[in-house]
Order: C-alpha cells, then structure tokens, then sequence
C-alpha cells in the first residue's frame, strides 16, 4: 500500500504521533475558548486515521491512544453542525478511526484515501453553511473534478464504500450547486463527463442510503 511521496496532506510514519499528538493538543486548547474551534475538521481527522490504519497494517509504532482521546472528544462535536450519527459525514470519520484502531485499512490506495476525506470535509463544510447562513452553496470546479476523478478509483476498488456513504448521490448534489455557477464550457463538460462515467454501471441495492445521505434533501 505504497503512497507516493507528493500526495496531498501526506502524513509520514516517521512524523504521524507527532502530528496526531499536536492535532489533539491543539483541539484541548481552543475548542472551549473559540466557538469555531467547536466544529469538528472532518477532512484533518480522515485523512490522520486513515494514515493511522495503513501504518498500524504495516507495524508501525503508532499511539492509538491520542487517536482514541481525539475521536472520543470530536465525536460529540458533530452535533454541533448537526450532524447525526447516521449521517454520511460522521460514518467516514468514525469507520476510518475504527480502522485505525483495528489496524484493518478501509482503502488501500490513494485516489479512495482522498474521496473520503474530501467528500467528508465538503459535507461538513456544506453542513456548516446551512448552519450559519441557512443555504448551500458550492463553487470550486478544480476541487470538484478531482474528487469526481478520485472517486471512481473508490467505486472500483470499494464499491461497498461507494455505496454506504451515498457518493453518487452527493456527487450529483455538488455538481448541480457547482454548475450553477457560471464556469467554462470545457469544465461544464468535464464535469458532466465525470458524472455520466460514474453513473455507468451503477451499483445496485442502495436502499440502505436515504438515511445516510441528506445533501439532496436540504437542497
């Protein structure tokens, strides 16, 4: 389960405890002094467990205990951007903390790592608008290919996945607030492409999503 050495946001074995020490300290820190460090960062904790997972796989020394206090206090802090516990946003985070618990990787390659946190950190992130400004809205088309393009890699490889965080579903959800925006023709194109690939051989038996999916309803 090789990374290669630019992945985005990559966490080193060598520095992982140090990182993961320095996250939580800095959670202790300023959750009560700052309301906006009360929200939990989706993105930083998905990427960090899922780093944790494929080191705790590999043998590496890894202090599951600073994992287990940081899930321990930002998982309540959900509820903060209202998000339940069934809700897609808090499944990834705790099945990849679970993950790194158990030392058993949820994915095993880079393009699924990054589908997961960034599709984690933008329903946060989509979450926290309806919370302040009581509307959604979404307009980074970069961003957006990239998580499309990676999350074909997540389709193919965990299916299973794909399907228990309703990926098609939200991908369309940030497609269509995407291109509300006016943008080139060429990346309009791009998009709907990435959209028409992914619904190809859809993947069957998703009557488990509509409780765990939600951007669709609050459009």
């Amino acid at each position: 389960m090789e990374y290669s050495y630019n992945f985005q946001d990559n966490i080193t074995a060598s520095s992982f405890n140090a990182t993961s020490e320095n996250i939580l300290n800095w959670i202790k820190e300023n959750r009560d002094r700052f309301d906006w460090a009360k929200d939990p960062n989706a993105y930083e904790m998905t990427n960090l467990f899922l780093f944790g997972s494929k080191y705790v796989h590999e043998g590496k020394s890894i202090n599951t205990e600073t994992l287990s206090e940081m899930w321990n206090i930002r998982s309540q802090d959900f509820k903060n951007c209202n998000i339940p516990e069934n809700n897609f946003v808090y499944l990834i985070c705790q099945d990849a903390y679970q993950s790194a618990i158990s030392g058993k990787p949820l994915v095993n390659d880079e393009n699924s790592h990054h589908a997961l946190r960034k599709m984690a950190g933008l329903g946060l992130y989509l979450k926290q608008q309806q919370r302040d400004n009581s509307m959604i809205a979404y307009n980074n088309p970069q961003e957006l290919l990239q998580l499309l393009q990676c999350s074909k890699s997540l389709k193919t490889f965990h299916p299973e996945l794909f399907a228990k965080y309703a990926f098609k579903e939200n991908l369309d959800v940030l497609c269509k607030l995407q291109l509300e925006n006016d943008i080139p023709i060429e990346i309009e194109n791009a998009i709907n492409l990435c959209q028409s690939q992914l619904s190809n051989n859809t993947i069957q038996n998703h009557s488990d999503i509509a409780n765990i999916t939600d951007f669709q309803q609050e459009l």
